[in-house]
């Protein structure tokens, strides 16, 4: 039993032991209300008014001047200082410093406060019985002091909002919670503790620049923490102004809508400028299919013109054609009547002879006019080819203006699109150097963010850290009772006659027990607001985080928005430049359109000219021949009349040849029978024909005379036939010549013909039109047998006129074909 009593004895005094080392635990909490709190607020206030320290003064001014925002202070960790519990003489009793919990927008308190502050007066009216015992035991007994309530109060978070602060202006009423026990002495040494604070911060950095929605994290410097060995001084305020945290909601809330504006606005702003680029390239475009119009207006004005010419020649060569037929038709005839004519003066018809003659002038007749008519034919003919070389002129020069205009769009849509490249280039760099200083003031924003949580969460494993230890001795000592508790139950069942004195100890020791965990739970409950607020700190940190999050993944998507604008422009370029490309090959396929058209009309133009020029020689060579023709017929008939002369002379002559004989005959007999008649004297006979003698000779004379003259103007008149013979073969040589002249002439006209109705044939079937080309080639047929019948009669060979053209090109296919046609025709042609 003594010994029992003993060891209870030596257990209770261990337990006083422990209460009274248990009593310093909240030795230096004094008890005040909101009230003290506010008038020592106020009361500095005035101080640091009537005493501004140049650095707020120069950061008040900063802030009236900038109004922007402070961006993360180079020194940002240098003042953060954690004190441990030293071992120090007792000082005089001070009045503690109050953990504050103060959360201040732009405008008005926190809830959160308010509540703290309606928590705080019910606990000053309604005082805990638990704290009450403790304030008692605390008095009675003498522990070791714990970590100070104010272990944070200098760890300051700030948030800067983009509101300007015209002036320093004395912060909110904050909520303060404090718990006081009164001690009139003190047995232990105290130590000084870390101070939790939050509150708005009146000092800036004038040092650094300010910047939007940054966050700034600022610990209190050395001079700033009341860390005297004593740490009782009567005259030291109980609170300090600190530095107030703004509501992360309204943080969150004005980031959130400085985010969305200006995502608004950046999305506004690409939407106007993805709609004046479209319309950009809507009026390239549309300015594009404008000069397409009006080259289609323009080629199809030329080629309906074409078409209308077309059909006029069409008609043209119907007509000549007829003309043609007619004509071939009216020279079977006269040579049929010519036949005729030669049949009946053969079988010496002369009644008929006369009527074929009458016929054959009338067939005669009609054949000019038939001739005359073909030549009007083939006159309108090369008429109408004129205006079509013409009208091929003009759509050649259309094709030109054509190329012309799309050289020019393509020059200034290559110039606009080399603009908008530039243009999207500098836009681009000026886009990318927005998103890329966005970027790293958001990077940096993450970094000081990341940096705080980790502070916060580095400074609440330091606050559980020292709240375990403040209940470690409670945990051990609540062990050490529950272990006494289980060696007791031993011993009361050990001891049956010790059952009532054990169990009165175990229940005194229960109590201790409850004693014990209503301490603890006070103790925990002391910091539990403190470890809340760290909690709704980092969880707003954490908020913040995701918030960065957020705007980085805006970023992004502002980033892709610049790359698909980039790219917009590009592909804006790429069309502009699409669009010169294609109106560069349209007006490269319109120039060589136009160079194809050239080469072929020249050619073209060459065989008309060829055929014209030919068509007038053999005019002019047949004009000759004609010229020739009744030259020769005049000499003709010249000659005819001088072999009449000659005739008649001849027949004169011969006549006066004969009386001469006859004379000459006469003479001799006549003397004769004057000799006899004188003989017979009969002189009246002889004198008669003596005068009949002398009147012969007499004639004689007269006759060789006139036979003399008779045979000079034979000769003189053979001399001229001899001439006119002479002048008719050379009238007849000439005639010849000229009709071989003409006859080449003919062929090669022949010839250019024949090619040139093989092609308009050629061009007819490309057209389609099958009764037209079968003409054509009657036609060309037609004219192949007339040049074939001129080969064999003048000795005409093909090889021997080297220029006529190889290929014939018709002026249909070069009015109407394609470029591939025309590119192809142009082969040809050239081969």
């Amino acid at each position: 039993m003594e010994m029992a009593g003993g060891e209870g004895i030596t257990e209770k005094r261990e337990m006083e032991m422990d209460v009274d080392e248990m009593d310093s635990l909240f030795e230096g909490m004094v008890l005040f209300t909101p009230s003290q709190l506010a008038e020592d607020h106020e009361q500095e206030q005035r101080q640091d008014l009537d005493h501004p320290e140049p650095e707020l003064q120069d950061s008040t001014q900063q802030q009236k001047q900038h109004q922007v925002q402070e961006p993360l202070d180079e020194n940002l960790f240098s003042d953060l200082i954690v004190q441990n519990p030293l071992d120090q003489p007792e000082p005089e009793p001070r009045p503690p410093s109050a953990t504050a919990f103060s959360r201040q927008t732009s405008s008005t308190p926190s809830p959160l406060a308010e509540d703290h502050e309606r928590e705080q007066k019910q606990d000053l009216e309604h005082p805990k019985p638990e704290s009450l015992n403790l304030t008692q035991q605390q008095q009675q007994h003498q522990v070791q002091e714990p970590l100070d309530e104010n272990l944070f109060s200098d760890l300051t978070v700030q948030t800067r909002l983009d509101q300007p602060e015209p002036e320093p202006r004395p912060p909110s009423a904050a909520t303060a919670l404090s718990r006081q026990t009164s001690s009139s002495y003190r047995k232990k040494k105290r130590a000084t503790g870390f101070r939790i604070g939050y509150g708005r911060d009146y000092q800036s950095n004038n040092n650094v620049d300010s910047h939007d929605n940054q966050f700034r994290i600022a610990y209190g410097r050395d001079d700033e923490i009341n860390d005297n060995t004593d740490g009782h001084d009567d005259n030291h305020p109980a609170s300090q102004p600190s530095p107030t945290l703004h509501t992360s909601t309204t943080t969150t809330t004005a980031v959130s809508l400085v985010a969305k504006s200006d995502s608004q606005s950046h999305h506004d702003q690409t939407q106007q400028q993805q709609q004046q680029q479209q319309q950009s390239i809507n009026d390239v475009q549309a300015q594009f299919e404008r000069i397409k119009a009006q080259i289609a207006d323009k080629l199809s004005r030329a080629r309906e013109l074409a078409a209308s010419i077309s059909a006029a020649r069409k008609d043209s060569i119907r007509r000549r054609r007829k003309a043609a037929d007619d004509l071939h038709l009216a020279t079977i005839k006269l040579g049929d009547l010519e036949k005729q004519l030669e049949d009946a003066c053969e079988a010496e018809d002369f009644e008929a002879a006369d009527r074929i003659n009458e016929s054959l002038a009338a067939a005669d007749k009609d054949k000019k006019a038939l001739l005359t008519a073909l030549r009007d034919a083939e006159a309108q003919c090369n008429a109408i080819d004129s205006k079509m070389l013409e009208v091929l002129n003009c759509q050649i020069a259309v094709e030109e203006e054509c190329a012309s205009l799309l050289h020019r769009f393509s020059e200034d849509a290559m110039s606009n699109a080399d603009l908008v490249f530039k243009n999207s280039e500098a836009q681009s760099s000026e886009e990318r150097e927005k998103w890329l200083s966005s970027t790293e003031a958001l990077e940096l924003n993450k970094i000081e963010l990341q940096i705080e949580a980790h502070l916060f969460d580095d400074a609440r494993a330091v606050f559980n850290t020292s709240l375990d230890s403040l209940i470690q001795d409670d945990k051990k000592e609540k062990e050490f009772l529950c272990n006494q508790k289980d060696i007791l139950t031993d011993e009361l069942q050990k001891l049956l006659a010790l059952v009532k004195e054990k169990e009165k100890e175990i229940a005194k020791n229960d109590s201790k027990i409850k004693q014990v965990e209503q301490r603890i739970a006070d103790m925990v409950s002391g910091f539990q607001e403190v470890q809340s607020s760290f909690n709704s700190k980092y969880d707003n940190l954490q908020s913040h985080l995701s918030q960065m999050d957020i705007e980085t993944e805006t970023l992004s998507k502002k980033k892709e928005e610049i790359d698909k604008l980039l790219a917009e422009e590009e592909d804006r370029g790429i069309k502009l430049k699409e669009l010169a490309r294609i109106s560069v090959g349209e007006a490269k396929m319109y120039q060589e359109v136009a160079g194809m058209r050239k080469s072929l009309l020249s050619s073209v133009l060459k065989s008309m000219e060829d055929k014209v020029r030919l068509a007038k020689t053999e005019e002019k060579l047949s004009e000759d021949v004609q010229i020739l023709q009744l030259e020769a017929s005049t000499t003709r008939a010249s000659l005819q009349e001088l072999s009449s002369t000659k005739s008649s002379i001849q027949q004169s002559i011969t006549s006066l040849k004969q009386r001469i004989f006859f004379i000459d005959k006469m003479v001799p007999e006549l003397e004769a029978e004057k000799k006899v008649a004188a003989a017979s004297r009969n002189f009246k006979e002889a004198a008669r024909l003596a005068a009949e003698a002398k009147s012969l000779s007499v004639e004689k004379e007269g006759v060789q005379i006139e036979m003399d003259k008779a045979v000079l103007d034979l000769g003189k008149l053979e001399e001229e036939i001899k001439h006119t013979v002479d002048k008719l073969q050379d009238i007849e040589g000439l005639i010849l010549s000229k009709e071989k002249e003409v006859a080449m002439a003919r062929f090669q006209r022949l010839l250019l013909v024949a090619g040139a109705t093989k092609a308009e044939r050629s061009a007819a079937l490309e057209l389609g039109d099958i009764e037209e080309a079968n003409l054509l080639l009657s036609e060309a047929n037609a004219v192949d047998s007339e040049a074939k019948e001129l080969q064999p009669k003048y000795n005409l060979k093909e090889e021997e006129f080297k220029d006529l053209p190889e290929h014939f090109i018709s002026l249909e296919l070069v009015a109407n074909l394609g470029q591939k046609k025309l590119a192809d025709l142009a082969a040809l042609s050239a081969s």
